[in-house]
């Protein structure tokens, strides 16, 4: 993992990666951060990686929180699952986004 790591006045404030495959495995803003453009530059730079590595789908796991924020980008539902973390059941969405 080589992750892109956003600062703001030497504090981190998010973070993302991008796989070869296209697959965006960690993608954090801190919620005291949310709102200012961090995430959006995150995404723009992981895009950015990916256009250099000739990645035409982008895919993820979301939250229903950050779904709203991956659509702005023009990611779409693949599909809905539910995941078991630690015996509990939680929604997310696998989500895709093709160049």
């Amino acid at each position: 993992m080589n992750p892109f790591v956003a600062e703001l006045n030497g504090k981190i404030v998010g973070f993302a990666d991008l796989q070869q495959d296209g697959y965006i495995d960690h993608f954090f803003c801190h919620a005291g951060y949310q709102g200012i453009g961090v995430g959006r530059l995150l995404m723009e730079r992981l895009f950015a990686k990916g256009r250099s590595e000739g990645i035409k789908r982008y895919y993820s796991q979301v939250s229903k929180t950050v779904r709203p924020f991956y659509e702005h980008f023009g990611f779409c539902v693949v599909k809905k699952q539910k995941v078991d973390i630690n015996g509990q059941l939680l929604t997310n969405f696998v989500m895709e986004k093709i160049n």
